[in-house]
């Protein structure tokens, strides 16, 4: 353990001389997996409605996680044995509160904690129903692909902390290529991944088979090997299904749980020295090459310096663009949204206008509040349901950063290869967004002052039906006017968002050059230690990979950066 301990503070002092600082969050999960904490986080990932929440009912025996048409909100639950029954909610700030476990769904449904308002970090249940699977931890992870952008964001942010790995995947819809995709972020945390193909009570027994010979079939195709693959289905008749996952895959990780807890880490260790032996070669060939090929990839990396102006140049153009657009966007998709609501507003207003008999000054204060209430309402449900559309200009800006970033490095590395005759193994680009929250309603005078003051002389009953006249028009306007404010609102939002990933973007690409000018550097008197820096973490890699399979032991796969098995089969 200590050698461990001696390792990562190796790893550390090494990521922070060649400004690796995209190593840390890695860096800060091995610590935490070697503290001497052997329990298991058994994660269940997967698409929105692929049957993970349900899964974790079955597995409980009662309704414990909401399930429903609507996504989940961005927060991670996690669900234990424990004496009695208790669930407590963790927020962002550091506090706590404990809250009956039929009120979970009041800080993890999407519906009444929208866009994670209620800044949840994660939610704790303990149950004594999992007594049997102690000391497994079961975590449910927000759905990938679902409405909520922000769902898939943390779900890929919490990956490093897996431990063993359910992929959930629905018999309807097996192995698409996002599933693929998550599969291949996973071998680089857990070698402990198993597919769990739910709502198995659609397929008849031959339906099945096929569906696991097409699964096979394309896991065997990218990766060479199979995965661990269970049919599921929470149908009372489907019990066998849970009694031979329970038996093959839960009970040999309890008996186990050390050696496993032990592999994980190991696993995930290796994948972080994998990566820094990376840079130490690189930093390695730029110190030992003739002067010639480290002046090129200076050169090289000059010219990209010099040119990263225009980078930056591009990438905010870009940006005022997406956002310029954002609102004519928003406004052209509100238009149905607009004319049902101005619809409805003026059936209210002419069934509340029946019952008043006010004169003008508190006619018009009446109708003030109510469409004050009204507009509130009503638009918010619009922030709430429309929400994935208003942010959708954030999310398209997003994807299109990322491809910017791996365009940027496939150059990078490209420069490196030419001129030092190395592979640069491609970091993991994160661009956090920012959530806009929901925007106010503002509601203007209906009538002139001076009219209103008249009002107070004069009874209404004189003029009842022109003032009603104005006031439906003037609720119509007010409909119109305070949904183009939602959506400015939106638009000022989103293109905060916008901006704030722009600089991310900026600095992740400034890193990833400000690393490889450091590693370019590198003179030749730096060679020895930059030799011994390999040697020590190679040598250490070599022991590790030799507890993972001790002499005598097939080896069920080696680590992902091989590029063979996704994981041992239990």
């Amino acid at each position: 353990m200590d050698e461990v301990k001696g390792i990562l503070n190796r790893i550390s002092g090494l990521a922070k001389e060649l400004k690796l600082a995209n190593l840390q969050p890695q860096i800060a999960v091995c610590r935490g997996q070697f503290n001497g904490n052997h329990g298991i986080d058994v994660a269940v990932f997967g698409r929105f409605k692929a049957g993970k929440s349900s899964f974790l009912n079955s597995l409980t025996g009662r309704m414990v996680l909401p399930i429903g048409v609507v996504p989940l909100t961005a927060v991670v639950t996690r669900l234990r044995c424990g004496p009695v029954e208790k669930a407590e909610v963790r927020f962002l700030d550091g506090t706590t509160k404990p809250v009956p476990l039929e009120e979970i769904g009041l800080y993890v449904g999407e519906d009444a904690n929208p866009n994670n308002e209620k800044r949840v970090a994660s939610v704790e249940v303990e149950l004594p129903a999992l007594k049997g699977l102690e000391p497994l931890q079961f975590v449910d992870t927000p759905g990938l692909g679902s409405a909520f952008a922000h769902n898939t964001q943390v779900t890929l942010q919490w990956l490093p902390n897996v431990g063993a790995a359910l992929v959930a995947v629905s018999c309807d819809a097996p192995l698409s290529e996002p599933d693929l995709a998550l599969l291949e972020q996973l071998r680089l945390h857990t070698p402990k991944i198993v597919l769990l193909l739910t709502k198995a009570d659609l397929l008849t027994a031959a339906q099945r088979n096929e569906v696991l010979t097409f699964v096979q079939r394309q896991l065997k195709r990218k990766w060479g090997t199979e995965v661990p693959v269970y049919f599921y289905s929470v149908r009372p008749e489907e019990v066998p299904l849970k009694t031979e996952l329970e038996q093959k895959l839960f009970l040999p990780l309890i008996q186990n749980r050390d050696q496993a807890a032990g592999q994980i880490a190991r696993h995930k260790l290796l994948s972080l020295l994998t990566q820094v032996l990376n840079y130490l070669q690189v930093a390695l060939a730029a110190a030992t090459q003739a002067e010639s090929a480290r002046q090129a990839l200076r050169d090289s990396l000059a010219e990209e310096r010099r040119q990263f102006d225009l980078l930056r140049a591009e990438l905010n153009v870009l940006a005022r663009e997406w956002s310029a657009n954002a609102l004519d966007w928003s406004l052209t998709q509100l238009n149905p949204t607009q004319l049902d609501l101005q619809a409805r507003a003026t059936m209210a207003l002419r069934e509340q206008l029946s019952r008043w008999r006010l004169r003008l000054p508190p006619l018009t204060a009446a109708w003030r509040d109510w469409l004050n209430q009204f507009l509130n309402r009503e638009l918010s449900e619009v922030s709430r349901t429309q929400q994935n559309m208003f942010r959708s200009p954030l999310y398209r800006a997003r994807q299109h950063l990322t491809r910017t970033l791996r365009a940027f490095h496939d150059r990078l590395a490209e420069h490196v290869r030419a001129a030092l005759g190395v592979s640069l193994t491609p970091p993991e680009f994160t661009l956090e967004v920012a959530e806009p929250s929901a925007p106010p309603v503002d509601i203007s005078y209906a009538l002139d002052p001076f009219l209103s003051a008249l009002g107070n002389l004069v009874p209404v009953s004189l003029f009842r039906a022109p003032v009603h006249r104005v006031l439906l028009r003037k609720t119509r306007w007010e409909v119109e006017k305070n949904l183009s404010r939602v959506a400015v609102d939106w638009r000022d939002r989103v293109a905060a968002g916008i901006t704030e990933l722009t600089h991310q973007a900026e600095k992740q690409a400034s890193d990833e050059l400000t690393a490889l000018e450091q590693l370019a550097a590198n003179a030749s008197s730096k060679a020895p230690e930059l030799k011994q820096a390999i040697e020590e973490l190679e040598q250490f890699q070599n022991r590790l990979r030799g507890e993972q399979h001790p002499e005598g032991q097939p080896q069920s796969g080696k680590s992902p950066s091989d590029g063979t098995k996704i994981n041992e089969s239990d």
